[in-house]
């Protein structure tokens, strides 16, 4: 696709749907489903549990999206998973991520409306 002039950006877990590959600034998104091993149900989970909110840590991806652990070191080796903790247990530093986290989870979702 790269030879027919198509550009791509990095799949979001935020705005990423769970079928469908979307135009985001002139880029094609992939979708969820598109990432190896992870279905078309699991892709909707995932899309399901970012309705609920930002995720805190790999752990709570892993419990609310019910994505297994192979597919958790998966997305994480591709960098969809990069800003999140392993675990719940969060420092003073680990916060002000969270903060952070927070306000792109809210200018994501405020696009999509």
């Amino acid at each position: 696709m790269y030879a027919r002039g198509f550009d791509f950006t990095p799949i979001d877990i935020y705005r990423a749907k769970a079928r469908h590959f979307q135009i985001i600034d002139g880029k094609l998104m992939p979708s969820l489903s598109s990432i190896d091993g992870l279905g078309e149900k699991a892709a909707e989970t995932v899309v399901d549990a970012v309705k609920d909110g930002p995720f805190l840590s790999i752990e709570d991806f892993s419990n609310r999206s019910k994505v297994n652990g192979t597919l958790c070191s998966l997305m994480s080796d591709l960098g969809l998973l990069k800003d999140l903790p392993k675990s719940n247990q969060l420092s003073l530093f680990d916060l002000q991520a969270a903060f952070r986290l927070s306000d792109v989870y809210d200018k994501n979702m405020t696009k999509r409306l």
